[in-house]
């Protein structure tokens, strides 16, 4: 099966490249003598007017020859074919088709992303405000369980697009129109502009950000001091509490509702408790249902002296950033920077933003307040098909889960709307994504060894196809986009090198020499074999640490 993904793979993007530029040479009256995929001796094929469509020995890549191309320049006027011949059309001619490979290969991937946002996204959360993060423009403004119906006038339904048009507002005051207990109520925020950075440190944008999410934290808990009437009485930090006085809670604003509402003068609480059990082949944490009762009429978490276990770090890795800043298990997190935090994953992306600057921590440890510096660094580590990627690591943990709205259905038009606009926008992030990863490449910030060559997508193609259709187009697109951007690269033989060519011969108002060309390939040859070499030996070095590492 392996093979059938992999000559399924690359034999579907060659005919997408070269066809760019059968269709563009053609539409200029070139003569196109062959069309082939793969190279060495022919397989089967037929022929169709002046063009042999045929199917080569080794599928790894393809080729449209065309009349006067290369080294075999017509220049004879009575020939039939001298105005069909590629190297007798004008400069801006040869080069639209040139470019019309790479920007085939670049524009495929829109219509099979669109095919797959199309049949998977079906839902969305509806655009209604979960968490407020401290220090935000939300705070004091909206509200957890708004519903945001409108932005400036412009209706909204799910969270996807709502926050998409935040983000564009960087700076400028919105008005979001929502509702509130059943009340419709006009609000305006002023966005905050944000430096987001990707997980592996590669791209920036600017975004605009209100600070909420559509999450709620879990009813996970953690335990002020030791001496406050939650610990005396038997809950502990990371318990998830299921049930008040016999009434079920899912999330943290669910505990603090129970505890308002509480009229008895003993709380039952039953909870999930994280236990730690040896297992053959390691330590797993399994839960265990505890029964806790708590004589006394408590009404608020305070006076039960219990808080989210949101910002409580559940887990420090040894020899890390977070170990060397002193922190510990249990430790809660209450101030980043001197601002106050209430979100995990918030503070998690200030910090992964700024990641080379220290940053101070308030911590709470048993009730007593200390600051400690953290210092995040970058990594390098190895990933499913032992390609290497950095990371930005920190070595600490928590154990709150979200709870998540329940999703809303949607309509055949709007999942057009969506899947429209969302494939050309994923293909436009994942090409500037590349290019961006070329030029840091070059500049040395971006290891050589993520470089693979034929064995690796091979792997992952054979990986992806087994995981099914979405899974294998998903890769096919993103393959697609590695196609086009690679090939505009101004190395010889590439499309890229002869767009390079044509623009010289523009600047010089005349042709290279036929000797300079045969340099210019020679030396454009050689470049493509140390390529083709530095990712067959990264591809060896994979399968090697893949199977005996």
């Amino acid at each position: 099966m392996a093979v059938i993904y992999i000559v399924i793979l690359i034999g579907v993007l060659v005919f997408v490249h070269e066809f760019g530029h059968y269709i563009a040479a053609r539409f200029f009256k070139v003569k196109v003598l062959s069309f082939s995929i793969g190279f060495g001796p022919r397989l089967f094929g037929f022929k169709r007017g002046d063009t042999s469509w045929d199917v080569r020995l080794l599928p790894l890549g393809g080729y449209v020859s065309m009349y006067g191309t290369e080294f075999e320049e017509v220049t004879d006027k009575a020939d039939p074919d001298y105005e069909r011949a590629y190297n007798n059309k004008p400069i801006w001619q040869k080069a639209i088709i040139n470019l019309a490979g790479p920007l085939f290969n670049l524009l495929f991937p829109i219509p099979i992303l669109f095919a797959c946002y199309f049949a998977t996204v079906t839902d969305d959360y509806p655009s209604q405000i979960g968490q407020i993060f401290d220090n935000s423009p939300a705070v004091g403004v909206l509200e957890s369980g708004d519903l945001i119906t409108a932005i400036d006038g412009e209706p909204v339904k799910y969270w996807t697009p709502m926050r998409k048009l935040v983000s564009r507002r960087a700076g400028e005051a919105v008005e979001f129109t929502l509702v509130r207990d059943g009340e419709t109520r006009t609000v305006t925020i002023t966005p905050q502009e944000e430096t987001r950075r990707d997980a592996m440190d590669i791209m920036r944008e600017n975004v605009g950000r209100i600070g909420v999410s559509v999450d709620m934290a879990s009813s996970v808990i953690g335990i002020v001091n030791s001496q406050v009437p939650a610990a005396l009485y038997g809950l502990q930090t990371f318990d998830e509490i299921v049930s008040i006085n016999g009434k079920s809670v899912r999330t943290y604003v669910d505990v603090e509702r129970e505890l308002r509402h509480n009229t008895a003068d003993a709380l039952q609480i039953g909870v999930l408790r994280p236990v730690l059990l040896d297992v053959p082949y390691g330590r797993v944490y399994v839960l265990a249902p505890i029964d806790v009762t708590i004589p006394g009429n408590y009404t608020t978490a305070q006076s039960l002296g219990i808080a989210s276990g949101n910002m409580y770090l559940s887990d420090i890795d040894d020899n890390s950033p977070a170990s060397r800043a002193g922190l510990e298990r249990g430790d809660r997190v209450v101030a980043l920077d001197g601002e106050s935090v209430n979100v995990f994953h918030s503070m998690t992306a200030k910090l992964q933003n700024d990641w080379e600057n220290p940053h101070t921590l308030t911590v709470l440890r048993d009730g007593k307040e200390f600051t400690t510096t953290l210092q995040l660094e970058k990594l390098t580590i190895t990933g499913e098909f032992q390609e290497e990627y950095p990371i930005i690591y920190s070595g600490f943990y928590h154990r709150t889960t979200y709870v998540m709205p329940e999703k809303l259905t949607k309509t055949v038009g709007e999942r057009i709307s969506f899947a429209a606009s969302t494939s050309v926008e994923m293909t436009v992030k994942a090409s500037t994504m590349l290019v961006v990863s070329i030029v840091r490449m070059f500049q040395g910030q971006v290891s050589t060894k993520s470089l693979g060559g034929p064995i690796l997508i091979g792997h992952m193609a054979s990986k992806a196809g087994q995981e099914g259709i979405d899974s294998f187009l998903r890769m096919m697109a993103i393959i697609s986009i590695n196609l086009g951007i690679l090939n505009l690269i101004p190395i010889p033989l590439f499309d890229g090198g002869k767009l390079a060519i044509l623009f010289v011969e523009a600047v010089k108002r005349g042709p290279l020499s036929m000797r300079t060309r045969q340099m210019i390939a020679y030396i454009g040859l050689a470049l493509v074999l140390l390529l083709l070499m530095l990712a067959f030996k990264n591809d060896i070095e994979r399968l090697w640490n893949l199977f005996f590492s």
